[in-house]
């Protein structure tokens, strides 16, 4: 039986060598009747043979040979014929390959799968060298058919920043590569065992698509029935989607053209461009928003093909940029530069020059003008290494590292800086523009940081750019794969690109650090980024923000306000000095006679009040102030705000209900007068309660009012008394003394 096992493998084996998983198509099946009955071994025929052979020649006569014998003999000597054929089509197939291996090299994706087992050898029973989730980048190095005539790829690959060798079926590899994919196709010739391409054309099911989830599927389907040759990766991150945002949106990592409107925006980078809102990020990081025709080639794998990527493609899109004719210090076209690079180094060529357009636009920076002062003669095309927060040092930092490099001319520099693209990012993972920009693929580096760029509209527009490229070259319905991230947790449907902004973003001034900001007395946290602090209101009325300062003791000692306007597209902020520190915290004393009760202090300044109250302050007057109190406790659902609920209020200054005006001052220290509230007749079972307190001051200025809220601070009477025993204030067995341990007993027996 080992010989008919072997016709079968070869008879199917140049099958597998462009697979069609069963999953995703109905399998046309073919059967060898005669091979599946037959029973005859190799050595059973080699014995037929010499039985006759020997008859033969004793007799000396010719044997009529019975027609069943005849047919037998003459089927298996084909069989063998048949068995030499396939080995030597197989190692003339494996020989081809290792010749493209040596200096090409291929990478796949793994697909069909959520996750998959590289295996240590060409066997579904052998160990297991690494699980991959789908979409992880491999190497072709070698190809090996097991017992079964079933096809195995031995790949390498880097994941978790190790490296791992193994063995995966072809039908979980996508592979655009044409120089592959023109070997296996050059080697299909037994291709009655599978389904026909034109066949598989005409299925609705589509395993690639059934792998993402459902909020994907409808454009992945339209997109495929239009391009069948279209192959559609999940690339299966493991990362929630609100964990990707949080860290996408921090410092400088995501910005935006300062052109851009206001609600894409959130306070300035630099003098060009500025920090993308949250929305906006939200927006371009959906890869849901590029599932379609103009979107769709941020996710295309950066492999260079020869058939479609030609230098005449590579010109006719240049001659609409400030890269139509030849590159300084070189007699060459940008686009013979190009194309020459990228097919050197198995880079798409469209990718080289759409990145440089994309980076240079107009092509006036002092990054490629060889001019700038102490970097003349150098150029920096795709901005490698150019960072910082002004224009100057952007160049300049761009520059050193053309300097550096050596790169004299525009070959050199896009010689240089594509290969820092192929090394650094293509072959480690980053294979698509939206991937190097969105660093979402942990093979190498870690997450988030390795990014090419900043610019969160550049992976859409370079991909929309490329595709007009394969549209001017009528290439785009051949063999393309698109490597398309999925998270956990996605929103239902793909974030919609906003319309307006609500993020508010504040500089402070220094030692301004805590996090928390407070509009209208609300709490937000905030995100830093380079030293920006930006919040989300909830919708556009808020009229005021405000920080605190902090010591090392948490105590608050400072505090700072801007207005807030929002102009229907988005916040504007305006920092009021003047207003700094308008209210301070005090602290607490304790009654120590007669009901039991707890004092919350709040300043002043004497002769800000007193502008205030005459001439104003930064256009603003003085109506009221006073302190706000509640139970700590509430304030996880409650703000503490004036006229909230639950909030008790009282007043110090302004006028009561009878219009006449009321001026409390409990004392003036330091030149700031303070103001109280008392909490008093609490029973023993609420000593250990606490109660938080601010103070408020209300402001007026031009037909409108501010309400400005001091820091929160809470504190129970019990852990009050406690503190003041603590620190020896009172006399031993003093009326004050007692009082405090009567109060401290009392609350330990209500158990409050």
């Amino acid at each position: 039986m080992r010989k008919l096992t072997a016709l079968l493998a070869a008879s199917i084996l140049l099958a597998y060598l462009f697979p069609v998983p069963a999953a995703a198509f109905p399998v046309v099946t073919e059967v060898n009747s005669d091979l599946e009955k037959s029973s005859v071994s190799e050595n059973d025929v080699n014995d037929v043979d010499t039985i006759m052979d020997e008859a033969d020649t004793l007799n000396g006569t010719e044997l009529e040979k019975p027609p069943e014998e005849e047919e037998s003999v003459t089927s298996a000597a084909a069989d063998t014929d048949k068995t030499k054929e396939a080995a030597a089509r197989m190692e003339e197939a494996s020989n081809a390959l290792k010749n493209i291996l040596e200096d090409h090299t291929v990478i796949a994706l793994v697909y069909l799968c959520d996750e998959y087992s590289i295996r240590a050898e060409a066997s579904y029973d052998s160990g297991v060298a690494v699980t991959v989730p789908s979409g992880q980048q491999v190497q072709i190095k070698d190809v090996l058919e097991d017992e079964n005539g079933e096809l195995w790829v031995y790949v390498t690959l880097y994941f978790q920043e190790a490296e791992y060798n193994g063995y995966i079926p072809r039908a979980y590899l996508a592979c655009s590569d044409e120089l592959f994919l023109e070997w296996e196709e050059s080697y299909n010739s037994d291709s009655g065992k599978m389904l026909p391409f034109a066949a598989r054309n005409t299925v609705q099911f589509y395993a690639d698509i059934e792998q993402f989830p459902d909020s994907y599927k409808a454009a992945l389907t339209a997109l495929k029935q239009t391009h069948p040759k279209w192959t559609f990766v999940k690339m299966n991150t493991n990362l929630d989607w609100n964990y990707v945002v949080s860290e996408e949106i921090k410092d400088g990592r995501s910005l935006v053209e300062s052109y851009l409107p206001a609600y894409m925006q959130e306070g300035k980078y630099s003098e060009n461009w500025s920090y993308a809102s949250k929305g906006a990020l939200e927006h371009y990081l959906d890869p849901r928003n590029g599932l379609n025709e103009s979107g769709i080639f941020q996710f295309e794998l950066l492999t260079y093909n020869e058939s479609y990527h030609t230098q005449a493609a590579v010109q006719s899109f240049l001659n609409q940029t400030f890269m139509a004719g030849t590159a300084p210090g070189t007699s060459l076209t940008y686009a013979n530069i190009f194309w020459t690079v990228g097919s050197s180094l198995k880079v798409s060529p469209f990718h080289l020059a759409c990145r440089v357009y994309q980076e240079q636009g107009k092509g006036t920076s002092s990054l490629i003008s060889g001019t700038y002062p102490g970097y003349i003669g150098y150029y920096n095309y795709f901005n490698i290494g150019a960072t910082g927060n002004s224009d100057n040092a952007v160049i300049e930092s761009g520059l050193a590292k053309a300097k550096a490099e050596g790169w004299t001319d525009g070959y050199t520099s896009i010689l240089g800086g594509a290969k820092v693209i192929s090394q650094n990012y293509i072959l480690k993972g980053q294979d698509t523009l939206y991937l190097q920009k969105f660093d979402v693929d942990g093979s190498y580096n870690g997450l988030f940081w390795h990014q090419y760029m900043q610019n969160i509209c550049a992976p859409a527009n370079e991909g929309e750019n490329i595709r007009k490229l394969y549209n001017s070259t009528g290439s785009l319905d051949n063999t393309f794969v698109f490597k398309i991230p999925v998270y956990s947790n996605m929103p239902s449907d793909a974030c919609p690109i906003p319309t307006v902004s609500y993020s508010v973003s504040l500089t402070p001034p220094a030692g301004y650090t805590d996090a928390n900001i407070y509009l209208d007395g609300i709490g937000y946290t905030a995100i830093v980024r380079d030293g920006k602090y930006v919040v989300t209101a909830a919708n556009g009325n808020a009229k005021t923000a405000v920080m605190y300062k902090y010591n090392g003791a948490n105590v608050p000692i400072g505090m700072y306000v801007w207005t807030l306007k929002h102009n229907g597209s988005a916040y504007e902020a305006a920092a009021v000095p003047e207003l700094e520190d308008i209210l301070s915290y005090h602290g607490f004393s304790i009654r120590i006679t007669g009901k039991s009760g707890i004092r919350f202090k709040t300043g002043i300044s004497s002769s800000l009040r007193s502008q205030l109250i005459s001439k104003g302050t930064a256009g603003y007057v003085l109506k009221e102030y006073g302190t706000l109190v509640m139970n700590n406790a509430n304030r996880a659902q409650y703000p503490l705000v004036k006229g909230g609920e639950k909030v008790l209020s009282g007043m110090s200054y302004g006028r009561n209900a009878n219009g006449i005006l009321e001026d409390k001052i409990y004392e003036t220290i330091s030149g700031r007068h303070r103001f109280t509230s008392v909490l008093v007749g609490l029973p023993a079972n609420q000593y250990k309660t606490e109660y938080a307190f601010r103070g408020y001051i209300i402001l007026a200025k031009d037909n409108s009012e501010v309400t400005l809220y001091g820091p929160t601070v809470w504190k129970s009477i019990y852990s009050l008394a406690n503190q003041v025993l603590s620190s020896g204030q009172y006399e031993k067995n003093s009326s004050a003394d007692l009082f405090l341990r009567k109060l401290i007993e009392d609350a330990d027996k209500a158990g409050g």
